[in-house]
This record gives structure tokens, sequence and C-alpha cells, in this order.
């Protein structure tokens, strides 16, 4: 842009045009990527989620699949036939081969929908269809991703050639640790048993434009087994040579462009640098040194894309298939007739959603966990360990109180240079009097210099795209999910990035917008405002940069401390309801996926007084939880923040804090926990059962009476610090 550009920028802000149109994604998420993608005329792949139908005449469909998959299309649906439109992994095939076998036996065994659940992989255009899922009769569509970016397929094989276990992989396994996270140093001596051998049972590197390798087992990146990493450990001289040899470093792949035209300059290599997340992590829920054989590890390392675009839009497909992967290769540990008892460690989070436990990537995952822990035939203890959330005061979320016919108005700051979208979403509560398909309120989504703005009012299936010249640069969409009181309305707010990083889309003006809402019914409507996620995760170029919300009234100063902070009272910006959206599942669920907060360590306080939240530490009540289920310690006080664990190399050791840090501690807690139930100690006679929870422990956990919407119900004190790495210095010659 020139600078002539630059200085009439703020003319061309006063003339935002906005026009109607049909949507031609039923995820406004999705609608809006499409929208703004720069070319449209390619037909890439995107990874689909299905559920065959009818369930009661199962096996019919899932020969219809077969059928499908192994033609390389739909017959009398792919229309126009092409050689290619549906493609599964190798797994999957063979996972489907299962049930057909089993439907087709002497005793079909009873089904549900969890197990007739598949991933295929689709080309776009033959998922869609007038904004809708164009779906054959046999399946429904669930859930959809994204474009997969630089995903090729290899030769189809006539039968599938899966690459899962045969046999048991871990013999001696008492209980298993999993973890979906970015920047998994599985080298790491961390991570090593008492005979030096890795510990890491089975790994998936889900990134797609690393190197492909010959696995068809799965469509994207490559698998590594525990042999494998270690005739590495033998032949390499150096841990840094196994990260360039497995490909996840390699810096020949900086810039890349791709099939839509985008030259891609954030190709991240995590196991280049001095920290990561996801080692860090790993450390604190598995990390020993060398004294531990008994525990192996199941590691999903996300891609890149998925973990830089922190809306969450990337992310859901790889999740849920990490999950499914780690439980089929926790079926695979220790002896047949034992299930592996198995803990996983997800320690991501997003800030828009409903909060109620009914946001899909929450309720699939919550589902999955459930069926392990409950299936009829080899069911297994298994739990997901979550983090509340760190946007205490991010200023991330209001609520509004719309009386009839009221309006209520907040400013939403978008920041220059942020080359992310910017999202908020609008949940309405309102058992709304609004025509069928139109949303109950008005809203005004005004730029800073905009002298006049006009109200709209949403509809389901349309959106109101603004442009600014040519192209369009924010939108306002409206759904309706569920029905009768319990229904809901979602008013999603897009706005584009503020600066051009990949010459694909017009660029919005950044400052403050201002958000308006009125009611247009006779009855109170509630609305809880989101700012979704948009920061840049640590040690990637910064891309995006966390918008948030203001008001006239939302600070004051604080008469205890004297800080000029955020004040609820007399402003619409808030500190509760702000956990993470995809850690909202009800409490009642049971204690399956477990939510974990931050506290603080003080030197001010006894050992044995209440310590306080971590700053950040998010808070509920949501309209699905009252807060986390417990929390650990983060941060080691006002000057000390972060928790001390493994750097990205051996030897090494790096600071983290916030709830991400929270979750792990709880990981290790939790499996020691599954295994004292599950290999009880001989009792000393006279002694008590020492089964029970450690929950009730006073050494291990502080009890909160009544429980904190920020710590739960009780904080778990540090574990000894074996799981604390020592740094090592190289010797050096004279001293």
């Amino acid at each position: 842009m020139s600078f002539d550009d630059l200085r009439h920028a703020g003319k061309r802000q006063m003339n935002l045009k906005w026009q109607k149109e049909s949507c031609k994604r039923p995820d406004p998420y999705l609608d809006w990527e499409f929208r703004t993608r720069r070319e449209r005329n390619a037909d890439p792949w995107c990874s689909v989620q299905i559920q065959i139908r009818p369930l009661r005449s199962a096996l019919a469909s899932l020969r219809k699949l077969e059928r499908a998959v192994n033609k390389g299309f739909v017959p009398g649906h792919d229309v126009p036939a092409r050689k290619f439109t549906i493609r599964m992994s190798d797994d999957e095939r063979t996972l489907l081969c299962h049930w057909i076998n089993a439907l087709e036996g002497p005793k079909p065994p009873k089904i549900d929908e969890i197990d007739m659940q598949f991933f295929i992989y689709r080309q776009e255009s033959f998922i869609y269809r007038d904004g809708k899922y164009r779906d054959p009769g046999f399946y429904r569509s669930l859930f959809v991703g994204p474009p997969i970016v630089g995903l090729h397929f290899n030769k189809f094989n006539k039968k599938p050639d899966p690459t899962t276990f045969e046999q048991p992989l871990f013999l001696n396994t008492k209980v298993a640790v999993g973890i979906i996270d970015d920047g998994i140093a599985f080298a790491h001596e961390r991570f090593r048993d008492s005979s030096a051998s890795s510990r890491i049972a089975a790994m998936w590197l889900q990134e797609t434009e690393k190197r492909r390798s010959c696995d068809d087992g799965v469509v994207f990146g490559r698998r590594l087994m525990g042999d494998e990493i270690n005739e590495l450990l033998r032949k390499c001289k150096s841990e840094d040579q196994i990260y360039r040899k497995v490909g996840v470093t390699d810096f020949g792949k900086t810039i890349k462009v791709n099939e839509f035209g985008k030259t891609n300059q954030f190709v991240y290599n995590p196991l280049a640098a001095r920290a990561t997340h996801g080692t860090h992590l790993l450390d604190l829920a598995a990390g020993s040194d060398k004294t531990v054989d008994d525990r192996p590890i199941l590691a999903v390392q996300l891609p890149s894309v998925a973990t830089m675009d922190t809306s969450g839009l990337t992310m859901g497909s790889y999740v849920l298939q990490a999950v499914r992967m780690i439980m089929t290769w926790a079926d695979r540990l220790g002896e047949d007739k034992h299930r592996v008892p198995l803990v996983i460690n997800f320690s991501y989070g997003l800030l828009a959603g409903p909060k109620d436990g009914s946001q899909y990537l929450e309720k699939a995952l919550a589902a999955l966990i459930h069926r392990r822990n409950s299936r009829p035939v080899n069911s297994a203890p298994t739990r997901l360990v979550m983090p509340a959330g760190n946007s205490y005061r991010t200023r991330a979320a209001a609520k509004l109180e719309l009386k009839e016919r009221g309006e209520e108005t907040l400013e939403w700051v978008i920041h220059p240079d942020d080359g992310a979208t910017n999202y908020v979403e609008i949940w309405l509560d309102t058992g709304a009097e609004g025509k069928q398909g139109e949303a109950p309120v008005e809203v005004w989504l005004t730029a800073q210099d905009e002298k006049t703005s006009h109200p709209i009012r949403p509809s389901e299936a349309r959106l109101h795209q603004a442009t600014i010249g040519g192209g369009p640069i924010a939108a306002i969409y409206f759904q309706r999910i569920g029905d009768g009181k319990d229904a809901r309305e979602r008013i999603l707010l897009a706005i584009n990035p503020t600066v051009r990083n990949d010459e694909c889309r017009q660029i919005a003006p950044s400052g403050r917008w201002k958000v308006s809402l009125r009611n247009l019914t006779r009855k109170l409507i509630t609305a809880h405002v989101y700012v979704q996620r948009d920061d840049t995760p640590f040690g990637y170029p910064r891309r995006g940069r966390q918008s948030y919300l203001d008001h006239a009234g939302a600070y004051d100063r604080d008469p205890q401390t004297g800080d000029y902070r955020l004040q609820e009272k007399g402003s619409h910006i808030i500190y509760t309801d702000t956990l993470s959206s995809i850690a909202t599942c009800p409490m009642t669920s049971g204690d399956h996926v477990i939510v974990v907060g931050a506290a603080e360590a003080s030197e001010a306080l006894p050992p044995s007084d209440y310590p306080p939240s971590a700053d950040y530490t998010s808070s509920g009540p949501t309209k699905g939880r009252a807060g986390p289920d417990c929390s650990a310690f983060a941060d080691e006080g006002d000057a000390l923040w972060g928790v001390l664990a493994a750097g990205t190399f051996s030897g090494s050791a790096v600071k983290f804090s916030g709830t991400s840090v929270a979750a792990p501690q709880i990981v290790r807690q939790v499996a020691d926990q599954l295994q004292a139930m599950a290999y009880p100690a001989p009792a000393k006679s006279g002694a008590s059962d020492t089964t029970s929870s450690a929950s009730t422990d006073p050494d291990v956990t502080i009890p909160i009476d009544p429980p904190d919407p920020r710590l739960g119900k009780h904080i778990f004190r540090p574990g000894s610090d074996g799981h604390i790495p020592k740094r090592r210095y190289p010797a050096v010659k004279g001293l």
C-alpha cells in the first residue's frame, strides 16, 4: 500500500456498504474463510467427520461407504464424477471393514452413534450445495474442517495397509499418558526409561507441509513407533540430528506458495527453539529421571497451522482425530484382557462459544472419553484434562441486559498490524418472539471513523457483508440453535485483518468499532458477548493481536490496591463467565473431563492457608459449569512467574506459566490415582484403605469450601521435585 493509499484510507472508511447475500457454508466461520479466500477456483481437500445413517440399517450403509471409498467417488451422487472425490485413511478403512465383518457375523454386536462415526476426506465442491451439506443418503456430515493446505494422497491401496499394532507394543504398562500439543521433543531424556529407551510408545506428527511418508494408515503427517524412536536414538549423534532426519526441523521450507496462491511465511520449526509448549507440559505430566518404566506416553503433535490459528477454525478436526488415535493406541497396550487406564492432556483453549457444553468440539471430546469409560466390552478408566483458560483480564467477555425495545452499546477495539481475522460471538438467551428465521435484535457494526451507520436485522442462511472498494471486510451472521425454551441464537461478527499479510483479503480499518444491539421483542433478552481468541502462540512469528471490548464505565481505581482496573459495577464487561469455551461441559457429566485452574504460591501465606488464584486464571460461572474442578500451582509468586520444567533439549530447563501449566500437574496426580486403584498396594495390618481419592488427603490437596469459581474445590499441592529437571552445563577446559 502506497503512502497516498494510507493517507486516504480514513476517507474510505466512511463508506462501508452493506449488502445481503446467501451463505455458502453452514458454519459461518468457514463461510467467511471461503469468501475472503484469494483463489476459489481450486478444489482442495477437507476432512469430514460423518455419522452413518440410518443406524437401524447400518450394515447396508457401511457397505455403501466401503464401495464409495474403493471406487474413489460416490456412485450416482458425485456429479460430475472424477477419479477421486472421496478418500479415507487405511486405518479408517480397517475400522470400517471390522464393523462390516462384525455386523455380518452370527452374533452382531450392539452399536451406538460413536461406533458409527468415521473420518473421510472430500473435495470441497462435493461437500456443500446451496449453503448446506451435500450428503448422500448413507451418511450425515457432523463436522467439516477448512481446506487442508498441502494435502496430497499416496497411491490407493486395494487392501487397507494400516500401521497400527498387531501385537501389544508396551507390555509393562499400568497407566498411559496421552498428550496433544505443539512442539513435543520426543528424543528428550526426560521421556526415557531406566534402560535409556524411549517411553514414547507411539507419536503422530500431523504436520502436512513437512516430508510426506509412506504411512498410509493416516492421510497427513507421519507416525513414529517406539522402536523407530529407539533406532534414531542409537544411530544419531544428537537430538537435533534426529529432528532433522525425521523432518520436523526443516528450515528449507520456511516459505512456500500453496495451491491457493498464498505465500505462507509462518511455517514454524518449534523443535529448533530453546523452549516449546509441548515439551514443557509433557515433562510436567510424565517426565522422569529414567526411573519410571510402566507409564508409556502416547503423543500427537498438532500441525503448526492448527496451533497458529488460535480462533479454533483449523484445530477441531486434527484434535478429534488425535484423541481417537491415542485411544486406539491405548487399547493396544498391555495384555489382551487388560485395558490400560489413560489420562490425556490437551492444554489449548478458546474464548468464544456457547459455554454450555454444546460447542461441537467440546461435546465430541466428552463423548469420546465417556465412550471408553462405559463401552460394553473392554472399557477402561479414561480422563481428559483441560485448562480453564487465561482470559480473566483480557476484556473478552461482556453481558448485556436488553430490556423491551432497549439498546446497549459496546466498543470493540481492533489493533493495527493485526494479521488475523477478528471474531465476536453474541449468544442470546431469548425465548424469542422474533420472526421465524430472523434475529430478535437489530445490530449496528460501525467503524471508528464512520459517521453514519444503519441497523441490520440478521437472518438465518444469509449474511450481511460490508465492503470497502471491491472486497468484503466485515460480516454479520445469525443462527438459531435448539428449540423451545432451550433455544439460543448466535450472532457472529467477523472483521478482516488490519494489515495485508498474504495479499488475499481487503484490509479492514483498525480502531474502536462500535457494536450496538436493540431488542425488538417485548421480553428481556440477555446477550452474552465473547471476543474470539486472536493472539499469537508462544514462539510463533507475530500474526494475530488480541482484540478486546471496552466501555465508558469499565474502569475505576481499586480502593485496596490503588490499581486502575476493570470494575464490573457500572460496566457491561465482566470477569466471570471467562472459562475456555471448550472447558464448560456440565460438572454433572462425571469426572471424565477435568478442568483445571491456576493458583499462585505466595511466601506471605502459610502452606495451609488458602492461596490466591493466579491473576490470569479464568472464572466461572458459565451456563454449563460453576468453575474449574480443581487447581494447581502455576506461579511461584508475583516476581517468580511460571513453573520450571524441561526445555526443548536434554539438560535444559525453562519456565512457563498459565493454566496450561497447571493442567499437566493434575494429569500426573490423576495417573497416580488410577494406578493406585488398578493396582492397589497390599494393605498393612491395621492400615486403612490407601486407594481413597487424593482430593481428601490434606498432604496432597488444599480444600476450598465453598468451591471457588476460579480455583474449584481443591488446590493440588506441588508434587515431589522428582519431575523438575536439573540443568546441565557443558564442561569447559581449564575450569
